[in-house]
């Protein structure tokens, strides 16, 4: 009779390398991130005293239209 054998252990399985350049953001994502960088970058946005930043406003409102949709929402 042929004695139990111990069964190799399985193959080591690691998850697939992203690399930097092939990865792609989906527009919504590429648009928040468009308004972090600017806000967190941006001299007028960073001080509370200085009022709006027209810029900053034109990103989060082109950010705020690609979410509308996806949440079922539409701006009036």
């Amino acid at each position: 009779m042929d004695e139990v054998r111990d069964q190799p252990p399985p193959a080591v399985t690691r998850p697939p390398v992203i690399v930097a350049g092939a990865a792609r953001l989906s527009p919504l994502q590429e648009a928040w991130s468009d308004y972090v960088d600017h806000t967190t970058s941006c001299a007028d946005c960073r001080h509370i005293g200085r009022g709006r930043c027209e810029e900053s406003d034109r990103l989060y409102r082109e950010y705020q239209g690609l979410d509308s949709p996806a949440r079922g929402f539409v701006d009036p």
